[in-house]
């Protein structure tokens, strides 16, 4: 009886342990399997940026404990079908076999969209006609000749200095956001854009509000930043964006002006061979007008002097009358927290006898010892100076500020005072920083312009600077001061 007990004792055992074995499989066996949690190594990156240690805890990697969001679809570029040949080419070199769009297809999108619009309306002047806006208080020689450039082309242009100097300066991943405000940066000059903003003189605005309307541009995670840079592209940019879309406008607006000229002086050169050909003398130079030069074969240097102004924004050419300017409005200042006079004149050394593009100077040599340089020139190697610094006050100081005259002012001052063999005393009164100038090149032709004269040997040898000198710098024949116009 009790071995009786023993087995059955035994075989209930066996069977409870094969009913708990069975049982177990069957609950692992129906368990639903759940997926691997996995976390992007960029999202990694930010914690160990953030945290300094090296070190994740699993409350700081839960919130990444997500799905990715699928990426946007591209353009199908099979498809796409441009009139503009401008325009298709650059689809195809800056965006379909670009690689910094393989992965930015919401920008590509927002690019095609733009470009698409430039197709349809793009034909338009590229200037605006409405008083108020910045454009349209150009000289007007400067406007006549850019208003024959299209809005297509001159944002074309825009684009392609934008990648140029992006590439240059090691930044090729903020251009596919920098193409977008390049791109977009006039598109309130389209026709069917030219609303209440643009009425107003406001056209980046307006531009903006185009942008906008477009659905794949409003996911961009950088379209405030985007918007930014268009709104300030007349104005004072701050960041790399912004400053890049003004600058690749400015270049661009540059080279406008220089083939249009170019192409008129050619023009010009055939009407000339044309009245020789037929035993007529060519016209004789003109006097010296009271205004800003028309852009005539004769007068292409001076015009292209007056666009560089009108787009850098630099002293006006024109002439004005004299008049007694209150020595209060060009008191000296403290300067000393970041200006080295030596430093200075090297940061300047570089501008003088230099060509930006072919007929647009910053600073030149005559043969007499003399070097004359813009006030605008100055007031950028002030800036940089600044920066450098760390005095943001001055780096950012709104072009036309009563204060940068000022600074100027106490820069020329210190150098007079204290380097006297820099500023050339003789040519401009020490009351100011600088005067107008009447320059004559050996073709008879007269350009008036505003400069800061100085000695040459401050800035190393007049002969090796003169013969750094090319293209319309080798025509200067003599400078003079204008006696009619004040000095500032």
């Amino acid at each position: 009886m009790a071995e009786f007990d023993n087995f059955t004792i035994a075989i209930l055992c066996l069977i409870i342990t094969l009913l708990s074995v069975a049982v177990t499989i069957f609950l692992v066996g129906s368990r639903q399997k759940e997926p691997p949690l996995q976390i992007q190594l960029r999202d990694l990156k930010v914690i160990w940026k953030e945290d300094g240690t090296g070190e994740v805890s699993v409350s700081e990697l839960a919130p990444k404990w997500r799905n990715e969001e699928v990426l946007a679809k591209g353009p199908d570029y099979e498809a796409l079908v441009f009139r503009n040949p401008r325009i298709a080419g650059f689809v195809e070199k800056q965006l379909r076999h670009a690689t910094w769009f393989q992965n930015a297809p919401l920008q590509a999108n927002v690019a095609v969209a733009i470009l698409s619009m430039l197709d349809n309306e793009g034909g338009c002047p590229s200037v605006v006609n409405v008083t108020g806006d910045v454009e349209a208080k150009w000289d007007r020689n400067t406007y006549s000749t850019l208003a024959e450039v299209t809005l297509c082309d001159h944002t074309l242009n825009v684009a392609a200095e934008t990648v140029t100097a992006l590439l240059k300066s090691g930044a090729a991943h903020i251009i596919p956001d920098a193409l977008i405000a390049a791109l977009g940066h006039d598109l309130g000059k389209l026709p069917s854009a030219q609303g209440y903003l643009y009425s107003l003189g406001e056209h980046p605005l307006a531009a903006g509000k185009a942008l906008s309307a477009i659905p794949d541009f409003c996911k961009l995670n950088k379209k405030d930043e985007i918007l930014r840079a268009i709104k300030m592209h007349h104005k004072m940019p701050d960041g790399l964006l912004s400053k890049t879309i003004k600058t690749a406008d400015q270049k661009a607006r540059q080279k406008e002006t220089e083939k249009r000229l170019l192409e008129a002086e050619q023009n010009g050169q055939k009407e000339t061979n044309q009245a020789k050909s037929q035993e007529n003398p060519p016209p004789s130079p003109q006097p010296l007008p009271a205004a800003s030069p028309s852009p005539t074969a004769d007068g292409n240097a001076a015009a292209a002097w007056a666009a560089e102004q009108a787009i850098y924004g630099t002293d006006s050419s024109t002439p004005r009358p004299r008049k007694s300017i209150d020595p209060v409005t060009l008191e000296i200042i403290d300067i000393s927290s970041w200006f080295d006079a030596q430093e200075f004149l090297e940061m300047l050394r570089p501008y003088i006898n230099k060509l930006f593009g072919k007929r647009i100077w910053m600073a030149f040599t005559m043969s007499n010892g003399f070097v004359y340089i813009q006030a605008k020139c100055l007031e950028e190697v002030a800036r940089r100076q600044a920066e450098a610094a760390g005095i943001m006050e001055i780096a950012t100081m709104a072009p036309g500020d009563e204060s940068m005259r000022r600074v100027l002012f106490t820069i020329v001052h210190k150098l007079r005072v204290e380097h006297q063999d820099v500023i050339a005393r003789e040519l401009i009164q020490d009351a100011f920083f600088g005067g107008y100038f009447i320059l004559t090149t050996n073709a008879g032709r007269r350009f008036r312009g505003f400069y800061t004269p100085f000695h040459a040997e401050a800035f190393g040898s007049i002969a090796e600077m003169e013969a750094a000198k090319d293209g319309i710098l080798l025509s200067f024949k003599s400078v003079r001061p204008d006696s009619e116009t004040a000095t500032d």
